[in-house]
């Protein structure tokens, strides 16, 4: 399986990008869905840190755990706060350069979607394969 995703090694992704694209390849195959049906992967999502030694900084985090999608802030806290402190999700020093960056790394998972579908429209008898478009949601 691993020849359908590309080599995204050239992509200057810090360790932390690289785990949300792991994040988002690992929900590849089995997808959530969002309110109007879309395949849902990771569902980036930006929160300030409310406390501890990045307090003020802002974390992309998956926002698509557990089979649904979340928004609420306090509840992506409780769920990475761990990962958060260990620094396994990416931080950054502002909200736009977190947005900026979640977008650049949109782009790198786009690229295995791209792939995967590439490979699957060949194998398919009809040439026809449902879209797993990435969900992105930008910080408020």
């Amino acid at each position: 399986m691993s020849d359908q995703f590309p080599d995204i090694s050239s992509f200057n992704l810090t360790p932390q990008e690289l785990n949300k694209v792991q994040y988002h390849r690992a929900n590849l195959f089995n997808p959530g869905r969002d309110e109007e049906g879309r395949p849902v992967t990771i569902y980036s999502t930006g929160i300030q840190i409310p406390e501890g030694k990045y307090k003020g900084l802002f974390v992309s985090v998956p926002g698509y755990f557990d089979g649904k999608i979340v928004e609420d802030e306090d509840i992506l806290w409780d769920k990475w706060k761990k990962d958060i402190e260990k620094g396994f999700w990416p931080i950054y020093n502002s909200s736009e350069e977190l947005n900026k960056r979640d977008q650049y790394v949109h782009q790198i998972m786009d690229l295995y979607v791209d792939n995967m579908m590439r490979k699957l429209q060949m194998m398919s008898p009809n040439g026809q394969i449902e879209s797993l478009d990435y969900k992105d949601s930008p910080l408020k």
